[in-house]
């Protein structure tokens, strides 16, 4: 009877684990992981395949060139604060995220992120990484721009 007993709490704890567990098909993705700029920079869209769950935008985080990093490839990371970035939504309601030298402006309808970097004059590549968050995980990608 105690074995019994402990093979039905088995079976009803594997039940709530798999029925307990987020469905991440529904998750939006992204069609485009990287996008990559040349130093000129100029403006490309990345699209959202929407699926059940809704996203949103949570941060940037930049990849800075650091000489004095001790990590192999030299480069710092620092997620940017919402105080650090100007956050604006436009009158068709799209939202625009600046930061330095990036534009990030998702359509009201969250199914293309229209992207602009400026031109790069530092003589460093550079990289940000976009952010999102939806039930599990949202469409985040990464941006680069050569030197």
């Amino acid at each position: 009877m105690k074995h019994h007993y402990l093979w039905v709490l088995s079976v009803c704890f594997l039940l709530f684990l798999v029925y307990g567990c987020d469905d991440t098909s529904q998750t939006p993705e992204i069609k485009q992981k990287v996008m990559e700029f040349d130093r000129t920079g100029g403006t490309k869209v990345n699209e959202v395949i929407l699926k059940k769950n809704p996203w949103f935008f949570h941060t940037l985080v930049v990849y800075e060139q650091d000489p004095s990093a001790t990590t192999v490839n030299k480069v710092r990371e620092k997620e940017l604060t919402k105080e650090e970035m100007e956050i604006s939504t436009t009158k068709d309601g799209d939202k625009v995220i600046h930061y330095d030298w990036i534009t990030f402006c998702i359509s009201k309808d969250t199914r293309t992120i229209t992207v602009t970097a400026e031109e790069n004059k530092t003589g460093q590549p550079r990289s940000i990484h976009f952010v999102a968050w939806s039930k599990v995980w949202g469409p985040s990608f990464t941006v680069k721009q050569k030197e």
